[in-house]
C-alpha cells in the first residue's frame, strides 16, 4: 500500500485520536486517585501509587507502539512525491519517535506526582 497525500489524513486520524483517547483518560485517571486519596485517607496511598504506575506503563508503551507504528509505515509504505514534502521528510528523519518521548515525559509526570503526593 502506498500513501500519496490525500490518503494521509484518514491514515494518521485512524491512529492518532485513539492515541489522544487513551492518553487524556490516563490524566483523568490521574485526578480520579487524588480525589480518592482526599476521600480514604493516607493508608490508601500505595495502592493508588500503583494504579497510577499501571496506568502510566500501559500509556506509555501505547503510545510508543502507535507513535513507532506511523513512523514504520510513514518510511515505508510512503510514495517518492510525499516522501519530497516537508511532513514525508520529517517522518524519515525520526521525529515521530521525538514526540513519543516527549508524550512520555509527560505521561510519566502523573506517577511521579502521586508518588510525592501518596507516598
Amino acid at each position: 500500500m502506498k500513501f500519496n497525500n490525500t490518503e494521509l489524513l484518514g491514515w494518521v486520524n485512524h491512529r492518532v485520536f485513539p492515541m489522544m483517547a487513551i492518553v487524556i483518560l490516563h490524566f483523568l485517571l490521574g485526578g480520579l486517585y487524588v480525589i480518592a486519596f482526599g476521600l480514604a485517607g493516607p493508608d490508601s496511598g500505595l495502592p493508588l501509587f500503583i494504579l497510577s504506575v499501571a496506568s502510566a506503563a500501559f500509556t506509555v508503551l501505547f503510545v510508543f507502539d502507535t507513535v513507532g507504528d506511523m513512523w514504520k509505515l510513514l518510511n515505508g509504505d510512503s510514495t517518492d512525491e510525499f516522501k519530497t514534502t516537508q511532513f514525508g521528510g520529517a517522518a524519515s528523519k525520526g521525529t515521530f519517535i521525538g514526540g513519543a518521548v516527549m508524550f512520555s515525559v509527560f505521561i510519566l509526570a502523573a506517577p511521579v506526582a502521586h508518588g510525592i503526593l501518596f507516598l
